[in-house]
């Protein structure tokens, strides 16, 4: 007589102890570890000729290899292509063009499949490669590992970082750079059920009548956390995220938008919220004070407080944003190091990218890439570079900036020797 084994009991459904949920699984590991995620790799790269890297940049750019668009006169037609030149010749004014005239890659000195190779190790890596890893895997030097990588960014800046989104939001602000950001990391902030502080009646800021100016209850001075924006260190900057949800329950966020301001200020997150997203949107934050006028801007606002839980019971959070956050942190501290407030937004905009592209195989990661870059005109920011120009602003919400560059002037003279 046969024993008969008793099935396993099936995982329950039901919230852990504690009223902690079981979390939802989106389908993205499963996603990489599959054959579908890995479809182009560097051997495919390898024997990518010279040809078949200009016929691959032409498809990316003007969708075909034969009829395309001049970049001088702008005659779209059947021009005359020249095979060991690798370039057309057009039609209507004789002028000679390459597949990167007039792109961010114009003039470049490496060839294409190099430069291939290279944008390869650093778009397929999951929080980005710093440009010394490029430069000691490929032998280049550190400033075309560099200048590739930003104007890459720039790519996803100018290219990828646009348009209006319209459905349901997650917004949230994070602490990027500054001498006392890291203070908040890791410690309460009044949350945890514990009671927050108050302060003695004596110590309370003076009430203003709005229509006169008078003090109500004259006193003592403001306490010192009062007018605190004032008082923040200058080379604070804040990242505001704002992130769609998918259309499917529990499978993400869809897009992605990001910007740079000084404070977390209610011009600050309405101008970005009002650039990103269209009036019918609806947003999910948390409770800062900040996001109080999204409920009549918009079609509807929530907000969960975080200091209780991080999740209503109806589905509010702004867990999505907060994910954003926890990748931006880990490209900042653990890969790049050392990101400076001219060029945050950039870094930024390709950490929103590969959110965003999290579900595309490697290859067309790649092409997805490049067909942003190919497509946005010549470089704003890197064109001339190695020459001494530099970007002489900071592209925030307030409006821009001026900052001093970090590299080489053009008009630098040699230090004598000590």
């Amino acid at each position: 007589m046969s024993t008969l084994v008793a099935p396993l009991p099936r995982k329950s459904a039901e919230p852990h102890k504690g009223n902690f949920p079981i979390r939802q699984r989106t389908g993205t590991a499963s996603f990489h570890m599959s054959k579908a995620a890995v479809d182009f790799g560097l051997e495919d790269l390898e024997r990518l000729t010279a040809r078949g890297a200009v016929e691959l940049f032409a498809k990316l750019r003007w969708g075909s290899f034969t009829h395309m668009g001049c970049p001088h006169c702008g005659t779209h037609d059947k021009h005359y292509w020249s095979a060991t030149q690798l370039r057309w010749k057009c039609k209507a004014c004789d002028k000679r063009f390459s597949v990167t005239s007039g792109t961010p890659l114009a003039d470049h000195k490496l060839p294409l499949v190099k430069i291939l190779k290279m944008a390869y190790t650093s778009l397929t890596s999951a929080a980005g490669t710093a440009a010394l890893q490029i430069r000691r895997v490929w032998n280049v030097q550190y400033r075309t590992a560099y200048v590739l990588e930003q104007k890459l960014r720039e790519g996803f800046m100018r290219g990828f970082n646009t348009g209006v989104l319209a459905g349901t939001h997650q917004m949230d602000g994070m602490d990027a750079n500054g001498k006392r950001y890291k203070e908040k990391r890791n410690k309460p902030q009044g949350g945890g059920g514990a009671p927050r502080p108050t302060l003695p009646a004596a110590l309370l800021k003076p009430k203003v009548d709005p229509e006169t100016g008078e003090i109500l209850n004259a006193g003592p001075p403001k306490p010192f956390k009062h007018d605190k924006i004032s008082k923040q260190p200058p080379d604070r900057r804040l990242v505001l995220v704002l992130r769609q949800d998918g259309v499917s329950d529990g499978k993400g966020a869809v897009s992605t938008r990001v910007s740079i301001a000084l404070t977390e200020s209610a011009a600050t997150v309405t101008a970005t919220a009002s650039t990103y997203a269209s009036a019918e949107s609806r947003f999910y934050t948390d409770e800062d004070p900040a996001y109080a006028r999204f409920s009549k801007l918009f079609a509807g606002h929530q907000a969960v407080a975080h200091s209780k839980t991080y999740s209503t019971p109806d589905g509010v959070n702004n867990n999505q944003a907060e994910s954003f956050n926890r990748r931006a942190r880990r490209l900042l501290e653990g890969i790049h190091l050392s990101v400076s407030n001219k060029y945050m937004l950039d870094y930024m905009c390709g950490a929103a990218w590969r959110e965003d592209t999290r579900k595309l195989s490697s290859g067309k990661r790649l092409m997805s890439a490049f067909h942003l870059l190919l497509n946005i005109g010549q470089s704003r920011f890197w064109r001339g570079y190695t020459q001494g120009k530099y970007r002489e602003h900071e592209m925030l919400v307030e409006g821009p900036k001026p900052a001093s560059p970090r590299g080489k002037l053009k008009d630098a003279k040699p230090k004598l020797p000590r």
